[in-house]
């Protein structure tokens, strides 16, 4: 990396953590028994045997979607706006609270990243829960397929927020194996307008593409797959 490259690196991240506290939060529009009748009703169709605790499980997943909802709003505070023709690597104002413990924020010119890790954990958070309780309809791109369910999942999915430009997000989650080693949880978000098709999908050319699963590459490609969380 160049140090002019550093420089506007860190001039975005900068901006980003000044903003943070100023802006308003993205409203949630999705009521707890909503979500949690979307969820069941996803899950037993995908899992017919699940119908006796998948609903135990989408609470679990609501407590985390919660969780993760300052990781939202700055995805969507990030996103541009329908007409929106600034220079996608210009600044852009950031909503939400401070990030929760433990999540570490980054910034390039495409977009933003989210890391989480914690030895022993499954895991703590759902961006895609917490996107879509906003409105975010998450449409997938792909998911690819890793040797082992050691090595997580992950999926690509194009966002489609109401007066928002679409974005690419990709989700990779991996629960730890043992109380040794770490759960880890990703997101990156590209607000640069390029939507992968299945070519650069299965090349690595989406966001962060390729550093998954501990440099192991995906041994399929799926069109579409239950989200990492």
């Amino acid at each position: 990396m160049t140090s002019f490259s550093f420089l506007i690196i860190a001039g975005l991240i900068a901006s980003a953590g000044s903003a943070a506290a100023q802006a308003d939060s993205f409203p949630v529009v999705q009521s707890e028994t909503a979500f949690l009748d979307a969820c069941e009703h996803e899950w037993v169709k995908r899992e017919p045997n699940a119908a006796p605790w998948a609903r135990a499980e989408c609470q679990v997943k609501w407590r985390w979607a919660a969780a993760a909802g300052p990781m939202a709003d700055t995805i969507l505070a990030m996103s541009r706006a329908d007409g929106d023709a600034v220079n996608p690597q210009a600044p852009r104002a950031i909503s939400g609270a401070a990030m929760p413990a433990g999540v570490a924020m980054s910034l390039d010119a495409a977009g933003i990243r989210f890391d989480w890790q914690e030895p022993g954990s499954e895991g703590r958070y759902n961006v895609t829960g917490a996107l879509r309780s906003r409105g975010v309809d998450l449409q997938s791109l792909g998911c690819p397929q890793y040797p082992g369910a050691s090595m997580g999942r992950e999926k690509v999915m194009l966002a489609l927020a109401p007066g928002r430009q679409p974005f690419v997000v990709t989700v990779y989650s991996r629960a730890a194996p043992t109380s040794f080693e770490p759960g880890v949880y990703e997101v990156d978000a590209d607000f640069s307008g390029n939507v992968p098709d299945q070519q650069a999908l299965q090349a690595g050319r989406y966001p962060d593409g390729g550093g998954r699963a501990f440099a192991v590459g995906p041994n399929a490609w799926v069109a579409d797959c239950p989200d990492p969380e």
